[in-house]
Protein backbone atom coordinates (compact mmCIF):
# COMPACT_ATOMS: atom_id res chain seq x y z
CA UNK A 1 0.00 0.00 0.00
CA UNK A 2 1.43 3.38 -0.96
CA UNK A 3 1.58 6.22 1.53
CA UNK A 4 0.41 9.74 0.75
CA UNK A 5 4.05 10.92 0.54
CA UNK A 6 4.93 8.24 -2.03
CA UNK A 7 1.82 9.08 -4.02
CA UNK A 8 2.72 12.80 -4.14
CA UNK A 9 6.31 11.96 -5.15
CA UNK A 10 5.02 9.74 -7.97
CA UNK A 11 2.85 12.63 -9.12
CA UNK A 12 6.05 14.66 -9.64
CA UNK A 13 7.84 11.85 -11.53
CA UNK A 14 6.96 11.53 -15.22
CA UNK A 15 7.78 7.92 -16.13
CA UNK A 16 7.00 8.40 -19.83
CA UNK A 17 9.38 11.34 -20.04
CA UNK A 18 12.09 9.50 -18.10
CA UNK A 19 11.96 6.29 -20.20
CA UNK A 20 11.32 8.05 -23.56
CA UNK A 21 14.90 8.04 -24.87
CA UNK A 22 15.91 4.63 -23.57
CA UNK A 23 15.86 1.61 -25.91
CA UNK A 24 15.00 -0.82 -23.08
CA UNK A 25 12.43 0.35 -20.55
CA UNK A 26 11.32 -1.16 -17.25
CA UNK A 27 7.64 -2.06 -17.05
CA UNK A 28 5.47 -3.09 -14.12
CA UNK A 29 3.04 -5.78 -15.29
CA UNK A 30 0.17 -7.30 -13.35
CA UNK A 31 -0.45 -10.93 -14.34
CA UNK A 32 -3.71 -12.66 -13.38
CA UNK A 33 -4.64 -16.35 -13.53
CA UNK A 34 -8.10 -17.93 -14.00
CA UNK A 35 -8.57 -18.20 -10.20
CA UNK A 36 -8.16 -14.43 -9.82
CA UNK A 37 -4.72 -14.54 -8.19
CA UNK A 38 -2.48 -11.59 -9.13
CA UNK A 39 1.29 -11.28 -9.45
CA UNK A 40 3.27 -8.14 -10.14
CA UNK A 41 6.24 -8.68 -12.44
CA UNK A 42 8.88 -6.10 -13.34
CA UNK A 43 10.54 -6.72 -16.66
CA UNK A 44 12.63 -4.92 -19.24
CA UNK A 45 11.51 -4.54 -22.81
CA UNK A 46 11.44 -2.12 -25.70
CA UNK A 47 7.60 -2.09 -25.88
CA UNK A 48 4.72 -2.59 -23.49
CA UNK A 49 3.31 -5.50 -25.56
CA UNK A 50 6.61 -7.37 -25.33
CA UNK A 51 6.77 -6.58 -21.58
CA UNK A 52 3.34 -8.22 -21.11
CA UNK A 53 4.54 -11.35 -22.95
CA UNK A 54 7.71 -11.53 -20.83
CA UNK A 55 5.70 -11.06 -17.63
CA UNK A 56 3.40 -13.98 -18.53
CA UNK A 57 6.39 -16.18 -19.44
CA UNK A 58 8.15 -15.42 -16.14
CA UNK A 59 5.16 -15.58 -13.82
CA UNK A 60 5.03 -18.24 -11.09
CA UNK A 61 1.25 -18.48 -11.68
CA UNK A 62 0.00 -21.42 -13.71
CA UNK A 63 -2.86 -22.04 -16.08
CA UNK A 64 -4.40 -19.49 -18.37
CA UNK A 65 -2.67 -16.17 -17.64
CA UNK A 66 -3.65 -12.66 -18.69
CA UNK A 67 -1.68 -9.45 -18.27
CA UNK A 68 -4.22 -6.96 -16.85
CA UNK A 69 -2.00 -3.91 -16.43
CA UNK A 70 1.25 -2.70 -17.98
CA UNK A 71 2.83 0.60 -16.97
CA UNK A 72 6.26 2.18 -16.99
CA UNK A 73 8.17 1.68 -13.75
CA UNK A 74 8.76 4.50 -11.27
CA UNK A 75 11.79 4.79 -8.99
CA UNK A 76 9.74 3.36 -6.09
CA UNK A 77 8.82 0.31 -8.21
CA UNK A 78 12.54 -0.31 -8.75
CA UNK A 79 13.37 -0.04 -5.04
CA UNK A 80 14.48 3.56 -4.78
CA UNK A 81 13.96 5.19 -1.41
CA UNK A 82 13.31 8.83 -0.77
CA UNK A 83 16.17 10.75 0.78
CA UNK A 84 15.08 13.87 2.59
CA UNK A 85 17.05 16.84 1.33
CA UNK A 86 18.13 19.40 3.90
CA UNK A 87 16.27 22.68 3.93
CA UNK A 88 17.96 25.85 2.75
CA UNK A 89 18.41 26.94 6.36
CA UNK A 90 20.08 23.61 7.23
CA UNK A 91 22.36 23.93 4.19
CA UNK A 92 23.24 27.44 5.31
CA UNK A 93 24.12 26.20 8.82
CA UNK A 94 26.26 23.40 7.35
CA UNK A 95 28.03 25.82 5.01
CA UNK A 96 28.74 28.24 7.85
CA UNK A 97 30.08 25.50 10.10
CA UNK A 98 32.24 23.99 7.36
CA UNK A 99 33.81 27.33 6.42
CA UNK A 100 34.36 28.83 9.88
CA UNK A 101 31.76 31.50 9.27
CA UNK A 102 29.45 33.03 11.84
CA UNK A 103 25.71 33.26 11.68
CA UNK A 104 24.26 36.66 12.43
CA UNK A 105 20.53 36.72 13.16
CA UNK A 106 18.72 39.51 11.44
CA UNK A 107 15.00 40.32 11.62
CA UNK A 108 12.16 37.84 11.11
CA UNK A 109 14.33 34.76 11.63
CA UNK A 110 16.57 35.53 8.65
CA UNK A 111 20.18 34.54 9.10
CA UNK A 112 23.20 36.18 7.52
CA UNK A 113 26.29 34.02 7.19
CA UNK A 114 29.67 35.59 6.89
CA UNK A 115 32.98 36.45 8.40
CA UNK A 116 31.86 38.75 11.25
CA UNK A 117 35.17 40.66 11.58
CA UNK A 118 35.24 41.25 7.83
CA UNK A 119 31.63 42.46 7.84
CA UNK A 120 32.40 44.82 10.76
CA UNK A 121 35.46 46.15 8.89
CA UNK A 122 33.42 46.77 5.73
CA UNK A 123 30.83 48.68 7.78
CA UNK A 124 33.62 50.76 9.37
CA UNK A 125 35.04 51.57 5.94
CA UNK A 126 31.55 52.61 4.78
CA UNK A 127 31.22 54.97 7.76
CA UNK A 128 34.67 56.43 7.03
CA UNK A 129 33.66 56.94 3.42
CA UNK A 130 30.60 58.93 4.50
CA UNK A 131 32.70 61.13 6.83
CA UNK A 132 35.43 61.66 4.22
CA UNK A 133 32.86 62.54 1.58
CA UNK A 134 31.35 65.18 3.86
CA UNK A 135 34.81 66.59 4.70
CA UNK A 136 35.81 66.72 1.05
CA UNK A 137 32.55 68.47 0.19
CA UNK A 138 33.41 71.13 2.79
CA UNK A 139 36.91 71.45 1.33
CA UNK A 140 35.45 71.95 -2.13
CA UNK A 141 33.15 74.67 -0.81
CA UNK A 142 36.11 76.52 0.74
CA UNK A 143 38.13 76.04 -2.45
CA UNK A 144 35.23 77.50 -4.44
CA UNK A 145 35.40 80.57 -2.20
CA UNK A 146 39.14 80.78 -2.84
CA UNK A 147 38.49 80.61 -6.57
CA UNK A 148 35.98 83.45 -6.30
CA UNK A 149 38.56 85.49 -4.40
CA UNK A 150 41.14 84.78 -7.07
CA UNK A 151 38.79 85.96 -9.82
CA UNK A 152 37.47 88.99 -7.90
CA UNK A 153 40.05 89.97 -5.27
CA UNK A 154 38.41 93.33 -4.52
CA UNK A 155 34.86 91.96 -4.16
CA UNK A 156 35.42 88.91 -1.94
CA UNK A 157 37.52 88.51 1.17
CA UNK A 158 40.08 85.71 1.21
CA UNK A 159 38.72 82.68 3.16
CA UNK A 160 42.22 81.56 4.08
CA UNK A 161 42.77 82.02 7.79
CA UNK A 162 39.07 82.24 8.62
CA UNK A 163 37.39 79.98 11.17
CA UNK A 164 35.59 78.02 8.41
CA UNK A 165 38.86 77.50 6.56
CA UNK A 166 40.74 76.31 9.64
CA UNK A 167 37.91 74.00 10.78
CA UNK A 168 37.63 72.41 7.34
CA UNK A 169 41.33 71.85 6.94
CA UNK A 170 41.66 70.42 10.48
CA UNK A 171 38.67 68.10 10.01
CA UNK A 172 39.96 66.87 6.65
CA UNK A 173 43.43 66.31 8.13
CA UNK A 174 41.99 64.30 11.08
CA UNK A 175 39.76 62.19 8.83
CA UNK A 176 42.62 61.44 6.48
CA UNK A 177 44.84 60.45 9.42
CA UNK A 178 42.08 58.17 10.76
CA UNK A 179 41.67 56.61 7.30
CA UNK A 180 45.42 55.98 7.03
CA UNK A 181 45.57 54.50 10.55
CA UNK A 182 42.79 51.99 9.75
CA UNK A 183 44.16 51.01 6.36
Amino acid sequence: MRTQAEHSENANFDAALYWAGKPIKKYVCTVKDECGENQTVICGSSTSDRAAEIAIQNSYLTGSLVCTEVRLATPEDLGATTILQPTIKEKLHQFAKGNNLQELNITDGHVLVGNAPAIAYVNTVKEQHVRLTAALADCLAIMAQCQQNHDYPKTFDSPIGTLAWDATVTTARLLLQEGNANA
